[in-house]
Order: structure tokens, then C-alpha cells, then sequence
């Protein structure tokens, strides 16, 4: 079988996918639309197979296509390997680093790192994404991400993962709820309450429902919002409670009434872990950003 396609047309797939649409694959890709149509059917012959069908979402890869896809991924990152490994580009200090991470530490702990470690490394360019634990451990999988940050609650086989931090989850109410005098409490004595969360697209947002739902319950948001500055007010406006990491918790109850009180929930302690597919294969630029990372969890 002639394979007749390049990286580009490798690449241009893989956006599509990642869009789900046509046109916003092209635009990522920096190719027309008509382009990327032509490109798409140039594969499609090659390998005799149907890429795309369009579903409610926009479009979706079939499931052979799935096979593609994943081998399309593998070589796309053994080139970008190359070419961060090659002296030249080495010297330079080069490359794009694509991480996925939860809620907790895309808004507490990365962004410092980051800023660090792109002022020693102006050449790297950082893509970043909020996802959950289960999508995060198969886009490593599936080599769409190179570095994933993400909670230990459940075993994960065919990743490797380094300790990076822990962080417990507690509840905020206002100043004089009636929650506020009870001490530690189990989560499933807060469900009654109004709450406030923030949006579904959130790591956070999907654990704490799935955590109701384990217990046969459903959590009545009141409110959702973009930040947890703007929650944790809302909360001491009394309009409901929340469940939020315990070091936004305390930062924000300097200058807010509200009251911080612990979950007896075994889950509310969370491990996060630096998860990568295979550590022998890092590039050197992503083994200096693991390492600052870690050196960071002292700061």
C-alpha cells in the first residue's frame, strides 16, 4: 500500500479531531478549508478508509479512523522529539510542551512554575488545557500530551508518575451557617444546601458531582461561575456553600467572612501526581520542566 500523505496532512487530521470541524482544523493548521477538504480525501483513498461521519457534536472520527489517529499522534511526536533533541535545537532551549491538568492545579500551583520556567526557556512554547483525571491519563495514552497533572484517585496502568503535591478539599460557608458549628463534616450532610460551583467544563465541577452521585444524590447549584474569587464572595453572601481546595479556601478567608470547615470524606484528600506516558522518552526541555515542578512544591 503507497502511503501518499506527509506531516502536514498527519497534523491537519489531528486538528481536526481535537476541533471536531473541519474549518477550525484548517485555521489551526493554517491551511483553507477547501485545502484541508482536498487533504482529507487525498488520506481517505490512500487508505481506503472513511476518516469522518458528521454526529450532533460536529464531526468525530470513525472507528478506524481511531487507529490512525493514534499512530498519526506517535509519529507527530517523534518528530517534535527530533527536533527538540537535535544539538542545535537543544542549545536553543526549543520546543512546544502540550500539558493537561486538573482544576486544582491549573489554578494554584502551575501558573508560578510556568512563568519561571518560561523565562529561563524563551524558546518553549507552553500549550495548557483543564482537563479531568480520565481524560488526562488517555490523551497521555494516546500521545495528544506530553505531561499530565492529575489526581491518584484511581489506579492507572501504562503511565508512569512522580508525587508532585496534595491538597485537601473542604467545605466554605458563610460566617454564621448553620454548618459553621458543627465541626468536621461528611459530605453527604452538606447535600441538602444550596451550592455554588463552578462551570461543568471544570475538573473540579464533574468530581464533586460525581461524588453526589455515588451517594445517590444530586447537588443544587444555585450558581455557577468562572473563578473561585467570585465564588468564594457569592458564598459569603450566604446564597450557598462550596467545596474548594483548602489553600484558595484560607487565601480568600483573610478578607471574606466565611467559615472553612473540614470533609471527613476519605476523597477529600487529594494526591496530585506529574503523570508522562514514558519517562526514558522525555525531551530535555520536558524533564527541566518536571524538575521545576517539583522544586516548586516547596515555594
Amino acid at each position: 500500500m503507497a502511503f501518499h500523505f506527509d506531516f502536514v496532512d498527519l497534523q491537519l487530521f489531528v486538528n481536526i479531531v481535537e476541533t471536531q470541524s473541519l474549518t477550525r482544523g484548517a485555521e489551526r493548521s493554517f491551511i483553507s478549508a477547501p485545502a484541508a477538504s482536498t487533504r482529507i480525501k487525498k488520506i481517505e483513498e490512500a487508505l481506503g478508509i472513511q476518516l469522518f461521519y458528521r454526529g450532533t457534536q460536529g464531526l468525530a472520527p470513525t472507528s478506524t479512523a481511531q487507529v490512525f489517529l493514534k499512530h498519526a499522534r506517535l509519529l507527530l511526536r517523534q518528530v517534535e522529539q527530533l527536533e527538540n533533541e537535535l544539538p542545535a535545537r537543544q542549545g536553543a532551549g526549543s520546543g512546544r510542551i502540550r500539558i493537561f491538568a486538573n482544576t486544582l492545579s491549573i489554578s494554584e500551583f502551575i501558573p508560578h512554575t510556568l512563568q519561571r520556567f518560561m523565562l529561563a526557556y524563551p524558546g518553549v512554547n507552553i500549550d495548557l488545557h483543564e482537563r479531568s483525571t480520565s481524560d488526562i491519563a488517555k490523551a497521555l495514552k494516546e500521545g495528544a500530551v506530553d505531561i499530565g497533572i492529575l489526581a491518584s484517585d484511581t489506579a492507572i496502568d501504562g503511565l508512569c508518575f512522580t508525587a508532585y503535591r496534595s491538597e485537601r478539599l473542604v467545605l466554605v460557608t458563610a460566617r454564621h451557617h448553620p454548618l459553621s458549628h458543627d465541626g468536621p463534616v461528611e459530605f453527604g450532610q452538606t447535600l441538602g444546601n444550596d451550592y455554588i460551583g463552578l462551570k461543568d467544563t471544570t475538573a473540579l465541577h464533574a468530581f464533586i458531582k460525581r461524588a453526589a452521585t455515588q451517594l445517590g444524590a444530586t447537588l443544587r447549584f444555585r450558581i455557577q461561575v468562572n473563578t473561585f474569587e467570585v465564588l468564594c464572595n457569592l458564598v459569603e453572601s450566604g446564597i450557598g456553600v462550596a467545596l474548594i481546595p483548602e489553600s484558595i479556601a484560607r487565601r480568600h478567608a483573610k478578607t471574606l467572612a466565611i467559615e472553612i470547615i473540614p470533609l471527613r470524606d476519605a476523597w477529600a484528600e487529594r494526591a496530585l501526581q506529574i503523570a508522562v506516558r514514558d519517562g526514558r522518552a522525555l525531551s530535555a526541555v520536558e524533564q527541566a520542566l518536571i524538575d521545576e515542578l517539583i522544586a516548586s512544591v516547596g515555594d
